[in-house]
Order: C-alpha cells, then structure tokens, then sequence
C-alpha cells in the first residue's frame, strides 16, 4: 500500500512535484525586478519595481516623484534592451508616460542616459509620451494601451500624476461629485484591468493634501486616497528634509515599512553619501 492510499487520496488530487517545479521555474522566468541606481532605494523593494504590481509615488512638490520616473525610463531601456526577441523589432517601445502635468523633460533623459553611456535619442525612442489633458483623455489613451499591448507587449506604463485633474475638477461647480467619482474610478479601474492581463509594471504618481495631525510622521496624502487604495496595494511616500531626500514604503502586500535617504543629481537617483 503507498502513500496515497494510506492518506486516501485520490490521484487527481495530488499534484506532482515535477508539477510544482515547472510552475516555479516558469513564475522565476517570467519575473522581473526594475532597480534604480540608489541601492538603498532598490532595496526597500526588494530588488526594484516588480511586474504585475501597482506603485504609487507620493509627496509633496520637489520631493522627486517626476524625477524618479524620469529615471525609470532610462533604467526600463537599459535593461529591456538586452532581451534577444525586443531588439530585432525596429519598434522597441518600451514605455509609456502618461504625461498629465506636462512634467516630461526630454533633457533631462539626456542628462540621465548619457551619464549611464547610453544613446539618449535611441532612450527617448523607446519611450512613448502622451500629453494628457483631461480624465476622459486619460480613460481613452488607458484603453488605447490596452489594444496596443495586445500586438506588442510593453514593460512599464507610467502615469504622472493620476488624481491631477480630479483635484482639479474638483473645483468646477458644474460638475457633480457623483460623475467626477465615476470618472475617477473608471480610471482606476482600467489600470486594474491592464495589471490583470498583462505582464507591466505599472507607477503612478499623486498630488497630496496635508495631515492635520500634529507631530505625525506622514505628512501628506494622496488626493482621493480614498479611493485608490482599494487598487494600489504599493505605496511610496516621498519627502525632504535638511536637504536629504526620503523615501518611506508606508504600505505593501509583502514587504515591511521601511524608510530610507536617498540622492536626485544631474546623473539620476543615487544613494546619499556623507
């Protein structure tokens, strides 16, 4: 009598561990870690951005949110470009930047590309930019990615700042809170969608309003926090203090709170030096 007999389990209940491994080298093969060049920064992350996760980058003004997109659109290139089937297609995208702040700089990739000896026009090439000036445009440029991710697939959609026109809606006396919420969880919703059928790493940034609460150690939220927290599970609070930049996951689905310093400079993110 063996095993399965004597737990009466039946043989199609029973997984096999050859099963169990194949499932776990293809997980390995299909998974990817975008780093930046601060290691205290990637290491918070557990190695650096992750596919199939939501990140949203938080604080306030000139604390980096931009700059850090900025530079994980060099860092996408410079790692996506080492992949064998990507660089025989003459269409190498790369990224998408949602640009709804109008906070794109192309010489500032330059800047960033050139300090990592790279060609920052084939860099710039492999990035996708679309000027975003209203939440209905934001909805049909979202769908318009999903089409085109199902021709070719792409790595890194960045959005900057997602909740930008809803705070500025928010002040249009025509419109009601009713459909400026509608419009707001659409958004929402289809970048849950593309996270649902494709392998991307998706980063948001966010405008914030100020916490009231004295002494708190978080000392902004994002604007209408409540409710993108029903989709992003990945949040990176930003701040700056005594001319040092921080960078504090304040929440994730597996990985600990932790708060670190780190550098922005001509060539990128870096790690603070004394």
């Amino acid at each position: 009598m063996d095993l399965l007999e004597i737990l009466n389990i039946n043989n199609k209940q029973f997984i096999p561990k050859a099963s169990i491994l194949k499932k776990i080298k293809k997980a390995d093969e299909t998974s990817f870690f975008l780093p930046l060049d601060s290691k205290n920064f990637t290491n918070i992350l557990n190695s650096g951005f992750c596919l199939n996760k939501k990140y949203l980058i938080y604080g306030a003004n000139s604390t980096g949110k931009t700059q850090i997109c900025l530079n994980l659109c060099v860092q996408a290139y410079k790692y996506f470009i080492t992949q064998k089937e990507i660089t025989k297609k003459k269409d190498f995208t790369f990224t998408f930047f949602l640009d709804c702040e109008n906070t794109f700089r192309p010489e500032r990739i330059n800047e960033i590309a050139t300090a990592s000896s790279l060609d920052y026009r084939e860099v710039l090439k492999s990035i996708k930019v679309s000027k975003i000036m209203s939440s209905s445009a934001l909805l049909l440029k979202l769908k318009e990615i999903e089409n085109q991710l199902k021709i070719n697939k792409k790595y890194l959609v960045i959005i900057d700042s997602i909740n930008n026109f809803y705070r500025a809606e928010q002040g249009n006396k025509e419109t009601s809170f009713y459909s400026l919420k509608t419009a707001y969880l659409k958004v929402l919703e289809n970048i849950d969608t593309l996270l649902k059928n494709f392998n991307i790493i998706l980063i948001a940034t966010a405008q914030v309003f100020p916490n009231f609460i004295k002494n708190a150690i978080i000392h902004e939220f994002p604007v209408g926090n409540q409710f993108i927290n029903h989709f992003f599970s990945e949040y990176l609070y930003l701040s700056y203090k005594e001319e040092k930049n921080y960078v504090h996951l304040v929440n994730s689905e597996d990985l600990p709170e932790k708060k670190v310093v780190f550098r922005i400079t001509s060539q990128g993110i870096s790690d603070y030096k004394i």
